[in-house]
């Protein structure tokens, strides 16, 4: 039906799924940054049974060689990864990541060390 319920009901479902996700990304901002990083975007997944939070590289920050913890040139992208994070208000949370590769001057080429993925933060799996 055109310009009818249906549609301003799917429209403001759209945009309180907008609202919620925004103030996921306000509470994960106040409550748990990771230094070098960014959350992009946070929705809910298809069956709505957990959120999946985009992280991104903050801008002009280095990637960490995961061998010797130093900053180190970008190499190149890998595919994104899921890692799961700690629930929030009973939902499952994956952070979804593209990992950087560093060409790091003493371990050569490596994959980045993700704070997230270290086992610092309660049940950082990778799924």
């Amino acid at each position: 039906m055109r310009g009818g319920v249906a549609e301003v009901a799917g429209l403001e479902v759209g945009v309180f799924a907008v609202v919620r996700a925004m103030e996921l990304l306000t509470i994960l901002n106040q409550c748990h940054r990771f230094p070098g990083f960014v959350y992009q975007q946070a929705v809910f997944s298809a069956d709505r049974r957990s959120i999946e939070v985009t992280v991104r590289p903050r801008k002009g920050s280095k990637a960490v060689c995961s061998g010797c913890q130093q900053p180190a040139p970008r190499y190149d992208h890998l595919a994104e990864r899921r890692f799961e994070f700690i629930p929030i208000w009973g939902f499952l949370v994956f952070l979804l990541y593209r990992m950087r590769r560093v060409e790091c001057p003493r371990c050569g080429v490596r994959v980045e060390a993700v704070p997230w993925g270290d086992g610092s933060i309660s049940s950082p799996r990778r799924t």
